[in-house]
Parts: C-alpha cells; structure tokens; sequence
C-alpha cells in the first residue's frame, strides 16, 4: 500500500539516493553525471511530496514549486518503478495544488513522455537545455 506525506529532514537520505540512482540509470541523458548535485539544494523552496510504503520507506518523490504550479522533480526508486508510486504521488498532488501544472520532460526520455501522455499531458512547446531536447508538459 502507498501513501503520500510530505517529506521531512528524516527523509534527506532516501530524496538523495532515489535522486542518485534515477541519475545515473536514466538512459536518456547525453552526457553521463559525474557529479550528482545534492536534492536539497537543487530543490530549495520546493514542497517536496513522497510516496512511502507500509514500513514508511520513500519508494518515490515529487518536489512542485507550488507559486508557478511546477513540477521540478518526479522520481521512483529503480526498485519501486511500475508500482503505482508515481501515478499516486500526481493524484495526491490534485488535492493540494489547482491545475493547471506544468513540467518538462527531456524529448529522450521516452518512457516518461509515455506515462504523461497516458495521463492526458499536452505538449505545449519544445525547446533545448542541457540535458538535450525537452517538452514543456501541461496537465489541466
């Protein structure tokens, strides 16, 4: 069973790690991370949301600058992934923030533009960073 929480400092370690290993197993990505940046600070002023299980283990994290309905991060633990984590942590999210949200999603990551199609995401423009070609995602 999921449930969704609002992290807390105890759950620092556990946004690093999924954070790390959705890094450096994403496929996608140009160019290999050698250094991964530290969650916290790349998350700074976010509310950050986690899918836990029956033990209150994070199996999944969504970190939403709430002023501009963004969706920065969404990550599930390589383990966790298929599970449900991600699809719970976005219907959580409809209870706390007024759509429409927004995020991106790098062109690449093919799996991930899947998912968000499914749930009815748009795209809403295309553009490039550093992680290569992106869509700009909207959910209404």
């Amino acid at each position: 069973m999921i449930a969704i929480r609002l992290a807390s400092e105890k759950d620092a370690a556990a946004l690093q790690e999924i954070y790390r290993l959705c890094i450096i197993e994403a496929t996608w990505q140009i160019r290999p991370s050698e250094t991964i940046p530290d969650f916290v600070a790349v998350s700074c002023g976010e509310t950050i949301w986690v899918a836990v299980d029956s033990s209150d283990q994070v199996q999944a994290l969504l970190a939403v600058q709430e002023d501009h309905s963004y969706i920065h991060h969404l990550y599930v633990h390589p383990l966790a992934q298929g599970r449900g984590a991600e699809r719970a942590l976005l219907q959580h999210l409809q209870t706390q923030l007024a759509c429409p949200w927004q995020l991106k999603c790098v062109a690449s990551n093919h799996a991930a533009m899947a998912f968000y199609r499914h749930l009815g995401w748009r795209e809403l423009e295309a553009g490039t960073g550093e992680d290569g070609s992106y869509y700009l995602l909207q959910f209404v």
